[in-house]
């Protein structure tokens, strides 16, 4: 199998229309084509963030069967991941090791059928649920996307390592001594002081 493609989006006239530079160049160190794209804001942080499951949907219909790596922007990519090369899954990312959680800062979509029914059901939990869950959780995108994983039951999902979402001052705290392949930066809480009086920004 090939590499897949590299996808992702920022919010034009933010920091993060910076930070893809670098991972830009992350990613031709290693061999690895890519595509981004600015969008404009669209009123909230939580918006900005559920417009992935509409991004990712435009990708798929781009690019058919074509397996996509999405990667925030203030990712970095440290080493290639080559887990990706040969892997036999419809969806594959990493569940934080501290609470289990899904994390949608980097996600592998094979472009199969199931793959594209985890989507469209991503994107209608992400209209059915704009701004809370039926818990009372906040309804971030990597929550809708797992209920999605969920409710379509033949996707065949893959737990990635943790090396794949390492996130700084979070990662190495509850899993110590792992080596990241695919740093996320935290630009959120970076750019909290440059970012405050704009309602919303991506990743």
């Amino acid at each position: 199998m090939s590499k897949p493609l590299v996808v992702g989006y920022y919010t034009i006239d933010t920091p993060y229309e910076h930070e893809k530079e670098t991972l830009k160049l992350s990613l031709e160190t290693h061999g690895y084509s890519f595509e981004f794209l600015g969008i404009p804001n669209l009123g909230s942080w939580q918006k900005n963030t559920q417009f992935k499951s509409h991004f990712i949907k435009d990708m798929m219909t781009k690019y058919p069967a074509t397996p996509l790596l999405y990667l925030d922007v203030d990712a970095i990519m440290l080493k290639p991941p080559e887990i990706l090369d040969d892997i036999n899954c419809d969806i594959a990312a990493v569940h934080y090791a501290r609470n289990q959680e899904l994390l949608s800062g980097t996600v592998y979509f094979s472009g199969s059928a199931a793959c594209m029914k985890v989507v469209d059901r991503w994107i209608a939990l992400n209209h059915q649920y704009p701004e809370t869950l039926p818990d009372g959780r906040d309804a971030w995108d990597q929550r809708t996307l797992s209920m999605a994983i969920k409710d379509i039951r033949e996707c065949k999902f893959q737990e990635l390592p943790q090396e794949y979402t390492w996130i700084v001052e979070l990662t190495d705290k509850w899993s110590p001594g792992l080596i990241p392949v695919i740093m996320h930066t935290r630009g959120a809480k970076r750019f909290k002081h440059i970012m405050d009086g704009k309602e919303g920004y991506a990743k």
